[in-house]
């Protein structure tokens, strides 16, 4: 491949405009749409004969896909609802281990605030609010019992909970890890001039034209633009998944006290990596504004925005 071309990757209907990127006269978009983590995507490539193109697609999904029957808690046989089943899996692969070990490391250092084990609280609690039973604090205290990274147990290929009960989700920081998969295929491939949008942003190198590129944060308005080049964008907010009518209600939890974030605040993160910066918005969406900015500057590389769209 000619590694001067461009190659372009957009997911989701709202994405960014990838402009900059497509020669006049260039070959048309390549596209493929499908789901991935229970969300619509839409990939496209520029600028590449539609052999090519398609090549580089079927690569891409099919990495996407073989990691999300790893990952997902929406496909019933996945590594990760196999765990959260048994509570225990022996002979992990490799890509699971990594991603737990990795979601460790970040609980560890936001001390808890980003915590994988939620999960059973989080369902609980989406089935109390969604029936009409309500939230008794008695129960939420038994639920939040269950959730603590620290009684995650990793050893070579197996993984294991230490209390019955137990359960993870990786969906804070699955989707960044995935895109820095497609990341590093879209770089074997050549692309020197890339904007890949699977949930989180990154941008491999500038726009042809040598400028950034612009990605705006929606909802936010026109004026919320975010500059990316060889960095990693991930947004937060908590409308982005109301648990029934529920006023303050949704699915951004503080693993601490069980309580859900703001529920219009966006909170905007760039970070080295697309992992990262996904954990950190997860994180830093149910903190309050000065606690969220103090946790980001645990991380040399990382930048924070918090807005509270009218």
């Amino acid at each position: 491949m000619n590694r001067r071309r461009c190659i372009s990757i957009l997911a989701g209907s709202g994405a960014a405009a990838l402009t900059g990127c497509r020669r006049p006269g260039g070959a048309p978009a390549t596209r493929w749409h499908g789901v991935l983590f229970n969300a619509e995507v839409d990939l496209a490539v520029q600028d590449l004969p539609r052999e090519e193109a398609q090549g580089l697609i079927e690569r891409c999904v099919a990495e996407m896909q073989r990691l999300e029957r790893i990952f997902s808690l929406y496909v019933p046989d996945s590594v990760l609802c196999t765990l959260n089943q048994d509570g225990r899996i022996a002979n992990a692969p490799a890509e699971f281990v990594a991603l737990v070990e990795e979601a460790l490391s970040i609980a560890r250092k936001t001390g808890g605030v980003f915590d994988p084990t939620v999960q059973p609280y989080w369902v609980w609690l989406r089935e109390a609010v969604e029936s009409g039973r309500g939230v008794e604090a008695g129960e939420r205290a038994r639920r939040l019992a269950l959730v603590d990274y620290r009684r995650v147990w990793v050893s070579g290929p197996e993984v294991r909970f230490e209390k019955p009960a137990m359960g993870m989700t990786l969906n804070g920081i699955a989707q960044g890890w995935i895109t820095d998969r497609v990341c590093e295929l879209l770089r074997e491939a050549g692309a020197e001039h890339c904007l890949v949008n699977l949930g989180e942003f990154f941008a491999i190198g500038p726009q042809r034209s040598g400028a950034d590129w612009q990605v705006g944060l929606r909802g936010a308005g026109d004026a919320e633009v975010v500059a990316l080049r060889e960095r990693a964008l991930a947004v937060s907010s908590g409308a982005g998944l109301f648990f029934g009518t529920g006023e303050g209600m949704n699915h951004l939890i503080d693993p601490h006290s069980g309580r859900c974030a703001e529920d219009r605040r966006l909170v905007a993160v760039t970070a080295a990596d697309a992992c990262t910066a996904d954990a950190l918005s997860t994180a830093c969406a149910v903190l309050g504004d000065e606690e969220a900015r103090g946790l980001v500057r645990k991380w040399k590389d990382a930048t924070l925005r918090i807005l509270r769209p009218v």
